[in-house]
């Protein structure tokens, strides 16, 4: 139990550093589904939808981007959706490798 507490820990302490470059990633999400509003004329509610799905690579095929500049807008959100995630699970090996070494060697680091 005392991994999965520092693991806990030491995540959390990282998502609290990051945070400010999280929010930016999703304030840029936003910003490409105000793009696509305003290119394809969709209500807001569904190109927030699509613009989330979209960044998070998970791409149901329900909602496509209509035009050039959303469509450019769409690879766009894919690309920052490969950063976000990138960060969270490098955060999550970073925690977890925290965790097991102090399991291992009964010392923390100094992370």
């Amino acid at each position: 139990m005392e991994v999965a507490f520092r693991f806990i820990q030491v995540f959390y302490n990282g998502l609290v550093h990051i945070w400010p470059i999280l929010g930016l990633l999703l304030v840029i999400i936003l910003l490409g589904a105000w793009i696509i509003y305003r290119v394809d004329s969709r209500p807001f509610g569904e190109t927030v939808y699509l613009a989330f799905i979209t960044a998070f690579t998970i791409g149901y095929g329900d909602l496509t981007p209509q035009r050039p500049l959303s469509r450019l807008t769409a690879i766009i959100l894919g690309i920052i959706g490969v950063v976000f995630t990138g960060i969270i699970v490098a955060l999550a090996v970073y925690a977890t490798s925290d965790a097991l070494s102090l399991s291992l060697t009964g010392v923390e680091t100094g992370h």
